[in-house]
């Protein structure tokens, strides 16, 4: 845990997570990147519209029995409705649960420094390669980030537009998000409302 003071109202945060790269301030809503010599103001945005959502921010519990925290969020809209990306520091390490309408899958293994050329064309019912990894493409679409809190270890601004892809790979659920300047490849499993067990509920 490391103490630093946002550069925009002053406030004292204190960052949890050690793979934290960004930060949201909580008083004022300023997004900063984390720097040894403290935080870097990216910009500020407007708070997130309260949903209802299975997790908050700072939950502890457990997850399949290992212990975890959330400590951040990003929110992505689409046609649809909206999902939320929850950055856990889950049993030691990095993890990140998605919830889309009441669906949760836990992401352990994610790949930046892959080749995802094919991934970029893709639509669903194709089967693509992603590094050494054979993808089936379920869905293939659009979102924008709406909008994030606490401590993140990758980002994108709110208003920047992502395409995502939901798939399988060697039975393993996959999800792919890219934009313009960001590329995140991640392997997990989908998850049921009892696998995770939250303090206090």
């Amino acid at each position: 845990m490391s103490s630093k003071q946002c550069p925009s109202c002053g406030a004292p945060i204190e960052i949890t997570n050690r793979f934290a790269k960004v930060l949201v301030c909580q008083y004022c809503d300023t997004h900063s990147t984390i720097q040894d010599d403290g935080l870097d103001a990216i910009g500020k945005f407007a708070k997130m519209a309260d949903f209802p959502s299975y997790l908050s921010l700072n939950d502890t519990g457990t997850l399949l029995g290992k212990p975890f925290k959330a400590v951040g969020r990003i929110r992505y809209k689409y046609d649809g409705g909206h999902y939320d990306e929850w950055f856990l520091d889950y049993d030691g390490g990095n993890a990140w649960l998605t919830e889309d309408e009441g669906t949760l899958a836990l992401f352990t293994d994610l790949y930046e420094e892959v080749d995802m050329d094919e991934a970029r064309e893709a639509r669903a019912g194709q089967i693509i390669m992603v590094g050494d990894k054979k993808v089936m493409v379920k869905e293939r679409g659009d979102a924008e980030v709406e909008g994030c809190e606490g401590e993140l270890f990758f980002y994108e601004e709110p208003g920047t537009e992502i395409t995502y892809i939901d798939g399988v790979s060697d039975g393993k659920k996959v999800s792919i998000e890219f934009s313009d300047d960001e590329i995140e490849f991640f392997i997990g499993r989908p998850l049921m409302k009892r696998d995770v067990q939250i303090e206090g509920r």
